[in-house]
Parts: C-alpha cells; structure tokens; sequence
C-alpha cells in the first residue's frame, strides 16, 4: 500500500465546520489538468532545493534553469516568483555564472521590488565581483525594506565597511542603518563597528547621534579606546562606573562565561569569552577549556563548517594563553593546528599569516617562509606583512639585497600600510622613522582611535628573545617627546591592569 499523510480528526473538522455551506463548482478536466501541471511544477522547485542542499550542483543547476525558463514561473504569486529566483541566483552563483545568477535575481526583484532577502542575494552576488559601492547600496535598500535585522555575515560587514574607508558617507549610512535595526554579528554586539560608527558620526557632523551609538558600547577594550581619544570627551563620564575599564572587563567577563557553560557551543560567543580571558590574564583557565578542541584536531577528526570559524580562533587563543605561560613549543603546535583548520573558513589568510609570524619569532624561520609560499592575490595589507616577514628572516640572515627589498616593498605601499612599516622601521632601529610614522598615524582622524589603544600602559608578559629588542625599541618609542606631544593632542595614555593583545610590551 502507498504511504498516505493523514490529517488529525479535530483538524479536518475545523477545515470542514469553515467550508462554504453550498457545494464548489464542478470543474472541468482541463481546470484539473491545469492545476496538475502547476502543482508539478512547484513540486519540481522543491526538488531543485532538495538537490542544491545534496551537494548536487550541476543537477540542480539543470532543474532550475529549465524551471527559470519555464512560461508557468510568471503564474506564480510574486512572493514566491522571488524565492525561487533567490534559489536560482544562489545555484547560478555557486555554478560560477555570476551574469546567470545576477539576471534571475533581477528577475525576482521585479516580480517583487520590496523582497529584502533579494537585495540581499544581490549584494553577496556584488561583492563576490569587488563591487563594493552597489553592494552597500543594496544593503541599504534591503535594510529599509526589512522589518528585522537582515541576515548577513560579519565577514561581509567586514568587507565593505573596509572597502568604503574611502567613502565615508556611505560607510556612515550603511554602519547607521545596521545599527538602526539591531544587527548582532552572529549574536554578539559588534561593539568594535559601533566605535567606528561613532567615530564616523563625529567626523561627519553627527554629533547628536554619537550619545546613542556610545550606549551600545560596552566591551573593555572600545572603553579603552573612547576614554583615550579626546573626540570622546564630551560624550564619556570618565567618573561614571559604566566607564570604568576594569568593572567593564570583569562584568563582560562573567556574563560570557555564565552565557557560554549554558550553551556549550563552539561559537562567536565562545570566542569574545576566550578573548575576555585573554585580557584577564586567566590563561591557564583558556588552555584547559581548549584542551578537548586542540586535543580532536590532533587525532585528525574534522569540525563541522559551522564550528570551524569559531574554533579556528579558540585555537589562536589558546596560542596565545601558551605563549603566554611560557609553553612556546605548545603553542607553535596550537598555531599550526588554527591555520589547519582555518584552511576550511573564510578566514585561511589571517590564519596563516599568524602561523608564519608565530614561527618567525620562535626560531622556525624557514618553516614560516615555507607557510607562505603559496599564498597569492594578497591585499596590499597582506602584501605589507609578506614583505615584513621576508625583512626580519634577511635581517636575521645578513641578506642586505633582500632586506631592501622588502624594505622597498613596504615604503611603495603607501598610507595603507603605515603599521607596517612603523613596525618595519623599529626592527631596523630607524626611531626617528618609527615616530614619524606613529605622529601621522596619531594625526590621521581612521587611524587614531587604533593607534591610541596600542599606546596604553597595559599589564605585560616576558618579551621572546627574538621579540626583546623591538619591545624595548617600542617602549622607547613611546617616551619620546614629540611622540608624547603628540598624543597629549589628541589623547592621553592611561594604566589598565588587564592584558593587551602585545602584552609583551
């Protein structure tokens, strides 16, 4: 017998006491044939889905363009004329046919204008071509056309507030209209994004929206950074206990790990709980809750895809809590296992980036060369710290040629890259450069807030031998007098008994 889906009695008498009292018309077999055909049809779009989610690209990429193609498409409710074009636009894009993709999109934006979830669609669609500018556009329609907050990524977020640094208008309104509607990055208060948007406010006349974006801000290191930037002064009681650093530090602190032992999930949350520990100095509590983490990738087991992110940057911390406690061969072993897992995420870049650093301060300069060998299509910022690892390993080697060339890699690159070469400049013991360098950063109205929060007197750890004389370098550095001039401009430099992210200087 055929497997029948039944209806609850109670339901069927509802369905049958709200039925009209005359009979419905006869209808004719064409009528019926009609509605056989659609109802096929819409059965067929839910088989595309069915097929996508397999893994079955290239099938579902057959079904949807017949049913793209088909003339009953225009019969369908405009709503759902939308969804599907989102699911063809999603296949195409997948399928590497970006103007496929973009036309059935552009189908479904027609049938339905409003449809947030499409605009959405094409603004991944735009920034997979570099299209930054139309994507924020798209973002800003979707968001005032949305009720809730829409549902992206922080990774795309990242991506265009990054790539708008020269538009700052659009960069404010598209950070405004997130802000506006509640956005979380994965569940978390972007703090950091609303600090650039406060900053973004003032430099742009918005002053009188600064006092509300400030009230959403509450992770110690943002109150770090809007006590020690005066464009702050007017809206931070410096007396209050809301800004007060070290309270703001310890409550965070609790609240993540009360929210994290209740969830047990290896997430977004787990990480900001894993980098409040960092601060806290509570390391060897971060190395034994990571334990079971570093312990599945060493036996060769693989996360899922949605817990790779997240534990990818579990295992970054736990580098560091290692470092930290002097466990150096551990935590070179930790940095290998991030970047091995961040090879499945977005994120693979940094992640290897931080491997090859990790080696080039704990005497495995050949393997950190051999790291990023086969890294390419590098932003210039990538391009700067590919450079800066190359100057040290010549440094190290006595290589002047290469050196210079690095050296020369970094000055070509520009403003972009000034922390780079700051930095560049301190290995070579070019102090004079170095503060040059840190004055502009300090003067530049993007850069200050950043620039600032790395000046402040943090608790610190042993510097590495290879790291000691830069560290030095770095505190000198800060007791120059133009440098303090300087900073007393714009800032100031206050005592934290937390931890930075250079808590060795």
């Amino acid at each position: 017998m055929p497997c029948t889906r039944t209806l609850p009695t109670a339901l069927l008498l509802a369905l049958l006491a709200a039925a009209p009292v005359s009979a419905a018309p006869v209808r004719s077999l064409a009528e019926r044939s009609a509605d056989a055909a659609q109802s096929d049809y819409e059965n067929d779009w839910q088989s595309a889905q069915s097929t996508a989610r397999s893994g079955n690209l290239l099938g579902a990429m057959i079904a949807v363009e017949r049913l793209m193609d088909d003339p009953r498409f225009e019969t369908l409710p405009p709503a759902q004329q939308a969804a599907n074009a989102q699911v063809a636009g999603a296949v195409a894009r997948m399928q590497r046919q970006p103007d496929l993709s973009r036309r059935y999109l552009e189908r479904g934006l027609a049938a339905q204008p409003d449809n947030p979830e499409t605009l959405v669609a094409l603004m991944v669609l735009d920034i997979s071509q570099d299209k930054a500018t139309q994507a924020a556009d798209r973002l800003l329609q979707a968001s005032s056309r949305s009720s809730q907050p829409l549902a992206i990524s922080a990774e795309t977020v990242g991506y265009l507030q990054n790539s708008l640094r020269d538009q700052p208008a659009q960069r404010l309104a598209m950070l405004q209209a997130l802000f506006d509607s509640g956005w979380k990055s994965d569940g978390v208060e972007p703090n950091a994004l609303w600090l650039i948007l406060a900053q973004l406010q003032i430099e742009n006349g918005k002053g009188a929206q600064v006092p509300a974006t400030v009230a959403r801000i509450d992770t110690p290191v943002e109150l770090i950074a809007l006590r020690s930037d005066k464009r702050f002064d007017r809206y931070v009681d410096r007396g209050d206990a809301r800004f007060n650093v070290e309270q703001a530090a310890q409550r965070h602190l609790d609240a993540l790990r009360v929210s994290s032992l209740l969830d047990r999930a290896v997430n977004t949350q787990l990480v900001a709980f894993a980098s409040a520990q960092l601060l806290a100095g509570e390391n060897e509590q971060l190395v034994q809750f990571t334990e079971p983490m570093a312990r599945m990738i060493s036996e060769g087991r693989r996360p899922s895809d949605e817990e790779a992110k997240s534990l990818a940057w579990l295992l970054e911390h736990r580098m560091m809590a290692l470092r930290r406690l002097g466990r150096i061969e551990p935590a070179v072993e930790a940095a290998r296992m991030a970047q091995k897992v961040g090879m499945l995420t977005n994120d693979y870049l940094e992640h290897t980036f931080n491997l090859a650093s990790v080696l080039s301060v704990t005497g495995h300069k050949q393997e950190s060369q051999a790291v990023l060998a086969g890294v390419k299509d590098l932003s210039p910022f990538g391009q700067a710290l590919r450079a800066y690892l190359d100057f040290n390993a010549a440094l190290e080697r006595g290589d002047a040629a290469a050196a210079d060339q690095a050296r020369a890699t970094i000055i070509s690159l520009g403003d972009d890259v000034r922390l780079i070469h700051r930095e560049m400049l301190i290995d070579d013991g070019d102090l004079d450069g170095a503060a040059a360098v840190l004055i502009a950063q300090l003067e530049s109205p993007e850069e200050r807030t950043s620039t600032l929060v790395s000046l402040q007197d943090m608790r610190l750890y042993p510097s590495l031998p290879a790291e000691a004389q830069s560290d030095e370098r770095w505190r000198a550095l800060k007791r120059r007098a133009d440098v303090q001039a300087a900073v007393a401009r714009v800032g100031r430099i206050e005592q934290y008994p937390l931890y930075g992210s250079s808590s060795s200087r």
